[in-house]
């Protein structure tokens, strides 16, 4: 099963296509179809067929790059895929080098007659796209109740592209478990899980040194150790009534996490504190994850889903991805997405002021919205409001330019639980001088 990665725009692909002739004189050999990939490339894909039906034929399917083998499986699959930090089992992942690669086949039954073999090679190259996954999960490394492998498959049925593993106060996890993935992207991570509150730190094998701090000052210090070492920190449901954050906001962090699991009222708390700072002129990540640690009928993976506009799917582009603001967060995985535009910015790029011009235009196309109450927010408050009467709304409007940003959200009427939850919230496009 392949990851469905969520865009908004297609990933572009190079296509190739090759019949094979394989004749009984070949048996016992090793063939090459060779191809050519191009630079920037992400992901190579291949599958192949051929005539199985008598029992009498079989081909071997490998692979090779410009340096060496990248992997082989023999007759064992009939498609596999290498990319830069996931692969299929018998196939490393890595760089991928622009130049001469080759499909490998081998012939090791040939009939009388011959074979024909279809090859079909995929090559996806780096192109920015929002990429849907999960920022907060646990497993049984910590107090979860599965393995990496089987949070992988939950996560690859909800159609997540990558899960951030973050364990409580332990790195462990982080080891030798991609392999377990294949097709999902694991990020390596820990949260930092302490009296007084929680952070994740994203991005590094091993970021945190230790745990057990009880000041401001200590907090700070294994933060800041954990960002030098490349970690992202993310500063955990700050205002959740059993584990808020208790070392305050002024300690080095990239983003906060205001989306913590099902929709209540620590997330609107989060929300609340993130809108008024960013009406202040801060400039602060919102992200969320859902914390998921085992059965349950509300916190699953994907609730909610983080779309990160990103290059690639790795861990680094993703993690730039989150430090520019890139980021959208949903419901769930097929939630209400607002993919809104201000003269050419994303949620979370910044735009230069024209002082030629008073407005600034407005573009969203906001799917998947059938009845839910649209807001368009600003340093001023609530802005513009819109109600989906479709399942796509598509806007265009200008605005005052003299904001310091905007950000949109989606809210719904959910008639079983009796309250408005939140499915869609976007980061700000800000505004500079």
């Amino acid at each position: 099963m392949q990851a469905h990665v969520k865009e908004t725009e297609s990933l572009p692909v190079v296509t190739i296509g090759r019949q094979v002739n394989i004749s009984p004189e070949e048996e016992k050999t090793y063939l090459e179809v060779s191809f050519d990939v191009p630079a920037d490339a992400e992901r190579i894909s291949v599958a192949y067929q051929y005539d199985r039906a008598d029992g009498k034929t079989v081909i071997d399917l490998g692979l090779r790059s410009p340096e060496r083998i990248v992997g082989w499986s023999g007759g064992a699959r009939t498609e596999m895929f290498v990319g830069l930090e996931t692969a299929t089992p018998g196939y490393a992942s890595g760089d991928i080098a622009a130049g001469e690669w080759a499909v490998l086949l081998g012939a090791y039954k040939v009939p009388d007659a011959g074979t024909e073999v279809s090859v079909s090679i995929r090559i996806h190259l780096k192109h920015k796209r929002w990429i849907s996954g999960d920022l907060h999960a646990h497993t049984y490394y910590s107090d979860g109740k599965h393995s990496v492998g089987e949070v992988s498959r939950l996560c690859l049925d909800k159609g997540l592209a990558f899960l951030a593993m973050t364990d409580h106060n332990t790195f462990s996890q982080n080891r030798n478990t991609q392999a377990k993935a294949e097709e999902l992207l694991l990020i390596p991570g820990v949260e930092m899980t302490n009296y007084k509150g929680h952070a994740n730190l994203l991005g590094q094998l091993d970021a945190l040194e230790d745990f057990r701090v009880y000041t401001v000052e200590q907090a700070s210090e294994q933060l800041a150790k954990g960002r030098k070492r490349g970690a992202l920190a993310v500063l955990n449901h700050p205002f959740c009534p059993d584990c808020p954050w208790e070392f305050g906001f002024d300690v080095p962090f990239d983003a906060i996490e205001v989306w913590n699991g099902p929709w209540r009222e620590l997330n609107e708390k989060a929300v609340h504190w993130w809108q008024e700072r960013l009406a202040e002129g801060r400039r602060i990540v919102a992200v969320g994850g859902s914390d998921f640690h085992g059965p349950h009928p509300w916190v699953q993976h994907g609730r909610p889903t983080a779309h990160v506009r990103a290059e690639s799917l790795t861990t680094a582009g993703i993690l730039e991805g989150i430090r520019r603001g890139n980021v959208v967060l949903t419901l769930d995985p097929d939630s209400t997405f607002i993919d809104f535009q201000i003269n050419g910015a994303y949620a979370g790029d910044q735009l230069q002021r024209n002082a030629e011009c008073g407005t600034v235009l407005l573009e969203a196309v906001i799917r998947r919205a059938r009845g839910d109450q649209i807001s368009l927010w600003s340093d001023r408050g609530l802005e513009r409001q819109w109600t989906a009467a479709n399942d796509v709304l598509t806007l265009t409007c200008e605005l005052p330019q003299d904001r310091l940003f905007y950000r949109m959200e989606s809210r719904r009427d959910m008639g079983e639980l009796g309250a408005q939850v939140m499915t869609c919230l976007t980061n700000p496009i800000y505004l500079n001088e």
